[in-house]
């Protein structure tokens, strides 16, 4: 332990040598590339698991007039057992020096790159490498990145014209090892220690904070930052630019700051309050307190991703962060509030427990998304975000149908292959089934569930396997699963084929096994007769268990059913007009209504739609027309349906009845389908006037290109 503080230490002259080698040319180390040189000593795109980090320090000078970079690390490993090599990450990197240091003197190290897997190979000839703890100090230079991945240059443009310069991170998913050398997979979480060297005209931020600054002897200055927690090397990052910032503490004592380029400063004060208003939130709903002294909320001028969850300093693209009280409109509003709850629901989820693999990215970006809903429609009720969260289901689903989707919980090995991960299925799927399990086990035992997944789990890697075990085992400890309460009859019609999930013990990993291990989602088919309802599930590719709900024109009370087989019936306590699966579209599927199902739900709607629910009577739009783009049902029957909306003034129907209709209108008038064109106008044009004119209306006239003359539309 004395060598490792003692080696921690890097002097100045370490770093003159280094800038020597970066701008004369005079290398340290000789890296070998050639391919006809000796095999390198490893064969898999994944790093050996006998090698784990425990400590790296890092210390980082970019240079923002030559747009280069220099660095030293040194990293503490533990060796599980005897190895000839460390196999580790670097991209794009030139290595100066690799040395393995030890108590006395530093042994050096030569250097085996494998570029096709962003792989190193530190060893020396005859040396082994002894079970135990070992530091591995390396120096590198390379270019500040022309991309928007790993360490990369920005730029942004002052009110006077003058172009300035930052340098800023972003590492997810594979990107750290183009910063520094290193075991860039999320399951090996290590502490860091970083130092940043900048010029006084600069400041830097990092995931911690600064300790202290110190004048080097040739004015630079070095910012020495806090050691981290235990994270994964995508949630490392600094920035160093001329931001400038404003603060406040959350009641829990957390510092947090908003940094933006100096002229937008005063934009910085809504994204301030909602940070510190969420964070609060998810301290008390985690029941977990953030980890950290302090969080920070960065702008960057030049910023690819929507925002980027760095555990204490998390990025945004400007417009996902700054609100101009002036200018700004209130869908800005909800944009700003949605990405910040979901960047802060990431350092739970996400950065306190990670996935084991990319495979599982779900596991971060479904529960972003989820809680962000969760969070805002608490902490915001004016923003109404729930009818938000009806629309992203269908856009999932939308995706989901289509051939190139994929399980949630797909197996990936390359960079490639995992960037392609980030996409609606992990997120908006994602969140969706969250959000069916959530309705199936009770909010109160989803909740109690995965606070005990987070606890349990807190600075550790996970795989499905460990959420499902959490909240099979609330739902059983809590006994919060539904009882007979609350159903609209004391006594029940049973058959063996027909079970309610409460008489069940519940598993819940063989229930959502078959949502996230297979890609799309079924579609039930329900024939009532008499008491007795068939429920089927289309077996053209999967099955599924579905948590089932419904209402009755008997009973408003949501009822459950889990059908876990192809094909099963349920009893009703007496003979009803209609039943509407589904509820609140809480279930990811979709729902046709056979014998005159869809016929009693249509007469329902034109007599008085308020008997269901927005969110029912938005669902009911969505599934009639998805169930004619596959031919289920004639066209004529969703148009029918459709004519109700004549009356609809509620947001999420109105906004399904344009995305259904609008591209209709548009087919009919190139076709010149004048009698149903004529038919589709009217129903429009009643839905803008029942809703009043708000700028969410324009959009759908002008993205459908509604060029002919319409007067009850264009007069709003």
């Amino acid at each position: 332990i004395m060598f490792f503080a003692q080696s921690w230490c890097l002097c100045c002259t370490t770093f003159a040598v280094l800038f020597c080698g970066l701008f004369v040319g005079s290398h340290a180390m000789t890296v070998n590339t050639d391919t006809n040189a000796l095999p390198f000593p490893w064969d898999k795109i994944r790093l050996p698991e006998t090698v784990k980090p425990q400590h790296y320090d890092l210390l980082i000078h970019p240079n923002l007039t030559s747009l280069t970079f220099i660095g030293v690390v040194q990293i503490l490993i533990e060796l599980e057992q005897d190895t000839r090599a460390i196999i580790l990450h670097s991209k794009n990197l030139q290595i100066s020096k690799a040395q393995l240091l030890g108590p006395r003197h530093p042994q050096d190290l030569q250097i085996s790159e494998f570029e096709a897997y962003e792989q190193i190979a530190l060893f020396s000839d005859g040396f082994t490498f002894e079970k135990g703890n070992h530091v591995v100090h390396l120096e590198f230079y390379a270019n500040l990145s022309d991309s928007f991945h790993g360490f990369y240059k920005g730029r942004y443009t002052t009110n006077s014209g003058e172009v300035r310069t930052l340098a800023s991170t972003q590492f997810e998913p594979t990107h750290a090892r183009a910063a520094f050398p290193c075991f860039d997979e999320p399951a090996f979480k290590a502490n860091f220690t970083i130092r940043v060297r900048r010029e006084s005209r600069h400041i830097s931020i990092s995931n911690m904070p600064k300790l202290r600054t110190v004048e080097m002897a040739d004015g630079l200055l070095e910012d020495q930052f806090d050691t981290t927690v235990k994270m994964s090397t995508y949630l490392v990052a600094f920035i160093i630019s001329d931001l400038q910032s404003i603060s406040k503490k959350s009641q829990h004592g957390v510092e947090i700051s908003v940094y933006t380029v100096p002229e937008k400063i005063s934009q910085a004060e809504y994204a301030l309050n909602t940070a510190v208003t969420l964070l609060d939130f998810y301290d008390d709903y985690f029941d977990i307190p953030y980890p950290l002294p302090k969080h920070d909320l960065a702008a960057i001028p030049d910023f690819q991703s929507g925002a980027m969850e760095n555990w204490g300093l998390s990025t945004y693209r400007e417009s996902g962060l700054l609100f101009d009280p002036e200018k700004s409109s209130s869908s800005d509003k909800l944009g700003i509030t949605k990405v910040i709850a979901h960047e802060l629901a990431h350092q739970w989820f996400g950065n306190l427990v990670t996935m084991q693999w990319w495979n599982d990215l779900w596991l971060n970006e479904g529960f972003a998304k989820f809680m962000e809903y969760v969070s805002v429609n608490i902490t915001h009720p004016e923003l109404q975000v729930d009818d938000y969260f009806l629309e992203k289901c269908f856009t999932a689903m939308s995706v989901d149908s289509l051939t190139s989707s994929h399980p949630i919980s797909t197996p990936v090995e390359n960079p490639a292959e995992i960037s392609e991960m980030f996409d609606d299925v992990s997120y908006r799927k994602g969140a969706c089934i969250l959000n069916m399990l959530r309705d199936f086990l009770t909010p109160e035992a989803f909740k109690y569930g995965i606070i005990h997944y987070l606890k349990t789990h807190s600075y550790q890697n996970t795989v499905n396997a460990h959420l499902w075990e959490s909240l099979t085992n609330a739902s059983y400890h809590s006994r919060l699963l539904l009882k007979l309460d609350g159903f609209c009859s004391k006594s029940r019609a049973e058959s063996p084929a027909s079970k309610w999930f409460m008489e069940d013990s519940v598993d819940v990993q063989a229930i959502m096994d078959t949502w996230t291990l297979q890609e799309g989602f079924p579609l039930i088919t329900v024939e009532v007769k008499g008491q007795e309802v068939t429920l089927k599930q289309d077996t053209s590719s999967f099955l599924w268990q579905v948590p089932l709900t419904y209402i009755t024109s008997h009973c408003s009370a949501v009822q459950r059913f889990l059908l876990k087989s192809e094909k099963d019936v349920l009893y009703l306590p007496k003979k009803v007009d209609w039943i509407k699966l589904n509820v609140d579209l809480r279930g990811y599927y979709i729902v046709h209504y056979k014998s005159g199902g869809w016929d009693a739900l249509i007469n329902q709607l034109q007599q008085d739609h308020s008997v269901f629910s927005s969110n029912d009577r938005a669902s009911l739009i969505h599934d009639i027309f998805q169930l004619v783009s596959i031919e289920k049902i004639p066209l004529d029957k969703a148009l029918n349906l459709s004519l109700y909306l004549s009356k609809e003034s509620e947001i999420m129907p109105v906004t399904q009845g344009f995305n259904e209709l609008v591209p209709l209108y548009k087919l009919m008038e190139k076709r010149n389908m004048e009698e149903l064109e004529n038919q589709l106008k009217v129903v429009l044009a009643n839905m803008n006037k029942n809703l009043g004119f708000s700028s969410f209306l324009p959009s759908f006239c002008l993205s459908a290109r509604c060029t002919r003359p319409w007067r009850p539309v264009t007069r709003e």
